[in-house]
């Protein structure tokens, strides 16, 4: 599994210009054209399905493109021009490697988040500028200025675009690539206060001493418990039944239990009758191994408790990608859960496992994904995915210490219960199916249907979802925007016809 860049070291991604930008001697641009090639090749031999990639006919235009006008491209136009076109390939995992030495590019000592009423200065080095909102860079607007970067913010949707753009964003070799005029060493930041101060750009040192976390970002305010630093952690609500469980990474701890053990103390939790309701938090992070993931899946839907509208919830946010993504989506598909918060970060199908390649003459460090990670079918193209209750995340609830995830987890209101299905209806529909091309189950368990599709070698993607009365010639699920159809034959015969999903309807075959 690809690990994700979490926002609490976002500040890695911009080591990604380091490397370059401090070279003093510019190579000759037929050695840049013999680096564009290897990348190319590379590119094209490693990202999953390259051909049927919306994204790669512009791709090979970009890099055509790039090598045309060398002659008259700074080294970092020719460096910002890799990743732009990399990017245009949808996803965050292909880019300049974000982990390369730092030598000399500098970005603004200031820390800044995307609130719902907009961007403001959360931490700073000049402590006076803590509080304020942004308005401009530049003279330019803020919004201006992200439309302008977006080309070179890798990622899988513009949701997690503005997590890297919290960083990129501070850049100032970025800002004038990108258009934005100014000085190499400073930024003019203008506030919605009414001033406006220029801030000297400095060493990534200085950044990464600054405050960048969310509520609850290995912390758990309600008790005050520190955790951080590690990958996984429980605490309960002071006197309650639910258990609030964050996931940064499904990789072991470096102390304490590890990754499987702790899904056995959560298992022992849910035997004992102590944790009648769980609140996971996946908003921060999003590395690690997906294959560790079933043993906890399985706990949670087999768990008559847990699986329950209203007492499994999942945290959600702009920087909820890869493991964490898929957990999240496999939760979605298998139980009865409820995603609260922001739109993610990717999308159901992931593209992961990254290989490092170097470009032989300028030395530059690119990471490719080369491994596809379905838990949707393969004709999915949905790059996030959607809550089911939305969380509006301001500056005000920012200051006052408050994290409305947890508001909406804790005052959620389970609606009204699914109508059950007629005894003769869920005989009827019983049996086996294909969709697809994948088999699937129409079962019936202690009275009730369920639509089943286990999972196949190299995917994540399986079904487990009970099916309700609707309407006639309809049934609901629990998973959002998917139904299942069933036609009468002429002969009074009742059968399974189409499974609507997401809105592309699936035949059902017999």
């Amino acid at each position: 599994m690809r690990v994700v860049i979490k926002s609490i070291i976002i500040v890695s991604v911009v080591s990604v210009f380091q490397y370059c930008y401090g070279q003093s001697n510019r190579i000759a641009p037929e050695a840049w054209v013999a680096d564009i090639d290897y990348l190319e090749s590379n590119v094209t031999q490693t990202f999953p399905d390259f051909d049927s990639n919306p994204g790669s006919k512009k791709f090979l235009q970009e890099i055509t493109s790039l090598k045309e006008g060398l002659a008259s491209k700074s080294e970092m136009e020719i460096l910002f021009g890799i990743q732009k076109a990399l990017g245009v390939l949808g996803d965050d995992g292909c880019n300049i490697l974000p982990f390369q030495e730092a030598i000399s590019t500098k970005l603004l000592p200031i820390s800044m988040y995307p609130f719902e009423d907009g961007w403001y200065i959360c931490d700073a080095k000049n402590k006076s500028l803590i509080g304020e909102q942004i308005t401009h860079l530049d003279g330019v607007a803020i919004a201006e200025v992200f439309e302008k970067m977006k080309w070179y913010l890798n990622a899988d949707n513009a949701f997690y675009r503005q997590r890297l753009f919290g960083a990129y964003g501070l850049i100032p070799d970025l800002l004038r690539v990108s258009g934005i005029k100014g000085s190499e060493s400073m930024v003019s930041v203008h506030l919605a206060s009414g001033k406006t101060v220029s801030v000297d750009a400095e060493g990534l040192s200085e950044y990464s001493k600054l405050n960048r976390k969310l509520p609850n970002d290995g912390y758990f305010l309600l008790s005050q418990t520190d955790r951080e630093n590690e990958n996984y952690w429980f605490e309960y609500f002071p006197e309650s039944n639910t258990l609030f469980v964050q996931f940064q990474q499904i990789s072991n701890n470096k102390k304490g239990p590890s990754f499987s053990k702790f899904i056995g103390l959560i298992k022992e939790e849910i035997k004992s009758g102590k944790a009648q309701k769980i609140i996971l938090d996946v908003r921060y992070g999003g590395g690690g191994n997906g294959f560790k993931l079933k043993s906890l899946t399985d706990l949670l839907r087999e768990s008559d408790q847990i699986n329950q509208k209203g007492n499994l919830i999942i945290l959600t946010s702009k920087t909820t990608k890869g493991t964490l993504l898929e957990l999240s989506s496999i939760l979605r598909l298998n139980t009865k859960a409820v995603l609260i918060g922001e739109p993610t970060g990717e999308g159901p199908n992931t593209v992961g496992d990254v290989k490092y390649v170097e470009l032989p003459n300028s030395k530059i460090k690119v990471s490719l994904t080369k491994i596809f990670w379905p838990t949707s079918w393969s004709f999915d193209q949905r790059t996030t995915l959607e809550p089911d209750v939305a969380i509006a995340y301001s500056h005000e609830l920012y200051q006052k210490g408050e994290d409305p995830w947890l508001t909406k987890a804790t005052t959620y209101e389970v609606e009204e219960e699914k109508k059950v299905l007629d005894g003769q209806l869920i005989e009827a529909l019983v049996g086996s199916y294909k969709i697809n091309g994948r088999k699937v189950s129409i079962k019936k368990e202690y009275g009730k249907l369920w639509i089943q599709m286990n999972r196949k070698i190299k995917s994540f993607f399986e079904i487990n979802t009970e099916l309700f009365s609707e309407q006639e010639g309809v049934l609901g699920t629990n998973i959002k925007n998917v139904k299942l159809h069933y036609s009468k034959s002429e002969d009074g015969e009742i059968y399974p016809s189409t499974l609507e999903w997401k809105s592309n309807m699936l035949p059902i075959e017999r």
